[in-house]
């Protein structure tokens, strides 16, 4: 039986997990650095070093093994020289979203799984946006956010998150399928709403939302990141909820995509960085 909308029910959640996952405002001062072409390696440097917390969290990525750079780097300004104004913009904008996480019930959603395969997403969708010559740091940050509304919805609506899982795997349907069919509404829809409330742009709201049915234009960020996340699980990689497996579409096969993947360090190299991003970025 499908469910009757509940939009006071989307308002509600929506408005519990921006209560609950709450960024600080240096990431949309890095964010707005580097937007409409606008660039200024100084600006980013600053912006990051008025957050000492942040500052910590991106030298530790920084010099970690996921860039393996052959020097210490002891600045943000030395980060922005050494890895580039757009590597250093995206490790900020990830740390903040991983500070972000909601913390659900690892008997609903483990939450480091999940973010695993947000990062896998975002990975892949770098490569997408490689492929197409389009910015690979809002493409990482696009990937990287559309698994929030699920996340947000694990942890404040369990017992519905259950029922949708159930329904979905009873029925053999998509999660957001039987998120429609039994509470109105999707995780989906959450995660614009809470990309919304956090002032992000047009774009990285849509990417928020890249987990849902829609059909974004086939140029948009949306567009890139769902077919990543479609890419992760044909691979039979999972958020612990989506566990469907279609074909690899034939995109992934076209010499400039599968070129660039390769550049990546291939499907393997994907799972690696996903890996050394989750230890180096604190998530637990």
């Amino acid at each position: 039986m499908v469910a009757e909308p509940q939009p006071s029910d989307l308002m509600t959640v929506s408005a519990e997990a921006v209560g609950r996952c709450v960024l600080p405002p240096v990431a949309l001062r890095v964010l707005a650095v580097g937007e409409h072409e606008r660039f200024s390696a100084h600006e980013l440097s600053q912006a990051i070093a008025s957050d000492t917390s942040l500052t910590a969290h991106v030298l530790r990525l920084a010099n970690s093994t996921y860039y393996a750079f052959p020097r210490r780097i002891a600045t943000v300004r030395d980060a922005v020289v050494f890895l580039g104004f757009r590597a250093v913009r995206t490790a900020a904008l990830a740390c903040c979203l991983s500070d972000s996480l909601p913390h659900p019930s690892s008997a609903v959603l483990d939450r480091r799984t999940a973010w695993h395969f947000s990062v896998v997403v975002a990975l892949l969708s770098e490569v997408l946006a490689r492929a197409e010559g389009a910015h690979t740091d809002t493409a990482f940050i696009g990937g990287a956010l559309h698994g929030f509304g699920r996340l947000c919805l694990a942890e404040r609506r369990p017992d519905d998150f259950r029922r949708a899982l159930e329904v979905a795997r009873r029925d053999g349907i998509p999660v957001v399928e039987a998120q429609r069919r039994t509470l109105g509404y999707t995780d989906a829809e959450l995660g614009r709403a809470l990309a919304r409330s956090w002032g992000f742009p047009d774009n990285l709201v849509a990417a928020a939302g890249a987990a849902d049915d829609a059909r974004p234009d086939r140029a948009s960020l949306a567009a890139i990141v769902r077919e990543a996340r479609a890419y992760a699980l044909a691979r039979g990689e999972s958020d612990g909820a989506d566990t469907r497996l279609n074909a690899a579409a034939p995109l992934w096969a076209t010499p400039r995509v599968a070129t660039a993947l390769e550049q990546a360090g291939g499907w393997r190299g994907i799972l690696d960085r996903a890996a050394l991003f989750l230890d180096h970025a604190g998530v637990a």
